[in-house]
């Protein structure tokens, strides 16, 4: 089973989830997704072990994901609630 967390999760008025195959991938792409949306620079070991708990077992559609996202759009899908371009979501 997949590993996921939702941004909301962490406090944040924020629907993002990072989706993967294990924590550490999870966690990479909350903490990309933090720093590029919210401005959040680095885990406090507070934060870290909140994020951690936050985790969850789920279910991520890879094989829709990548079908209808371009490789040159990724980026900007996995952060697509403040992006702009018409290739996301």
């Amino acid at each position: 089973m997949d590993k996921e967390l939702y941004c909301k999760d962490m406090g944040l008025d924020c629907e993002f989830l990072a989706c993967g195959k294990t924590e550490e991938e999870v966690l990479r792409k909350a903490s990309e997704h933090a720093q590029t949306v919210h401005g959040i620079n680095g885990y406090s070991q507070e934060l870290y072990d909140k994020a951690r708990a936050a985790i969850r077992e789920g279910y991520c559609d890879y094989g829709d994901t990548e079908e209808r996202v371009s490789e040159e759009c990724s980026e900007c899908y996995e952060a697509c609630s403040v992006c702009e371009d018409e290739c996301c979501c």
